[in-house]
């Protein structure tokens, strides 16, 4: 697990902790309101000769809700999950909501080509593949 996850996890364990703390003193309730919750979804990051393809598992989301952004050597992604799901019947009603946000942010092994990069998604799969970018020759520099 990369060290910035490590982070992240210990500053959530910081928060709940801060708002059991509160809630002790206030006897009521508390919820931070600057707390924005983030899941970390399951990936893979396979390397080729060819190409860096990232498999990230995303259960639930449309495809509209997915934001992508690649540079060089960083791939950052961004989904929402917006579900709701209402059943009325005589003397019935049932309503379920489901919400949820996604953020994974990787380092890639070697630089790409961002702008060659093809993402699909099926079945809660997204699956980018990033050209990676031709290596140059190397050049033996004399001292003089």
């Amino acid at each position: 697990m990369p060290m910035w996850e490590d982070i992240f996890n210990e500053i959530r364990r910081l928060e709940r902790r801060m708002e059991k703390l509160l809630e002790e003193f206030t006897e009521r309730p508390i919820r931070m309101p600057f707390r924005e919750e983030f899941r970390t979804p399951e990936a893979d990051i396979i390397e080729t000769d060819k190409e860096i393809k990232v498999v990230v598992d995303l259960p639930g989301v449309r495809k509209e809700d997915i934001k992508i952004n690649a540079t060089e050597d960083e791939v950052e992604i961004r989904a929402e999950r917006k579900r709701e799901e209402k059943e009325e019947r005589e003397g019935f009603i049932r309503r379920e909501r489901e919400f949820g946000r996604f953020y994974r942010r990787f380092t890639l092994p070697t630089k790409v080509d961002p702008n060659g990069a093809k993402a699909t998604y099926k079945n809660g799969v997204l699956e980018i593949i990033l050209p990676k970018v031709e290596a140059k020759e190397r050049t033996e520099i004399k001292i003089e």
